[in-house]
């Protein structure tokens, strides 16, 4: 018998996904160490992750889009917008997949699809911080347009190691 999946629908997130979104998170969160938190690590409550959706949809300058195959999200990246003036043009970005779908081209159609919104919301820059050593995801940000600006030093704290973090940039105006 074969087994039929559906292709991943790419949509911005909505309060209805938070009760997903907190799964996904706490599931991605235990498959490597590249994220902010580990396995079952995001504690926000629902309520809380609903009001982030919904903030982020009222700004002009954010967006939470997910990635969804067969009623479940297999990935997630974010526009999060500085809310001041000066700075209202810029973006910071975070990417997650699932794991067992890395390879598989969902971090490539999420990232262009997220640089569109950026480019339709008038932003400027999108910038990002990746561990040193996450070699993934640092081929598809260059892949993608970023360059290296910077690295912070001793940025991320995993398993009693520190690690450096890199800091990429993609402007959108080149």
């Amino acid at each position: 018998m074969e087994h039929n999946i559906t292709a991943p629908v790419i949509r911005e997130a909505t309060a209805d996904d938070a009760e997903e979104m907190i799964s996904y998170l706490n599931i991605v969160g235990g498959e490597s160490d590249n994220l902010m938190h580990g396995a079952d690590g995001f504690k926000v409550p629902i309520e809380g992750v609903k009001r982030r959706i919904q903030a982020f949809h009222d700004a002009d300058n954010c967006v939470i889009l997910i990635a969804v195959e067969d009623g479940k999200i297999i990935a997630r990246a974010e526009l999060d917008g500085y809310p001041f003036a000066r700075l209202h043009h810029n973006a910071k970005l975070s990417i997650s997949v699932r794991k067992d779908h890395w390879n598989m081209k969902i971090g490539t159609i999420l990232m262009t699809e997220i640089i569109e919104r950026a480019k339709k919301m008038n932003l400027h820059n999108i910038e990002l911080e990746v561990i040193a050593d996450n070699k993934a995801a640092i081929a598809l940000y260059h892949k993608m347009g970023f360059s290296d600006v910077g690295v912070y030093k001793n940025w991320w704290f995993v398993n009693d190691v520190y690690s450096d973090a890199i800091v990429m940039q993609k402007c959108l105006d080149d």
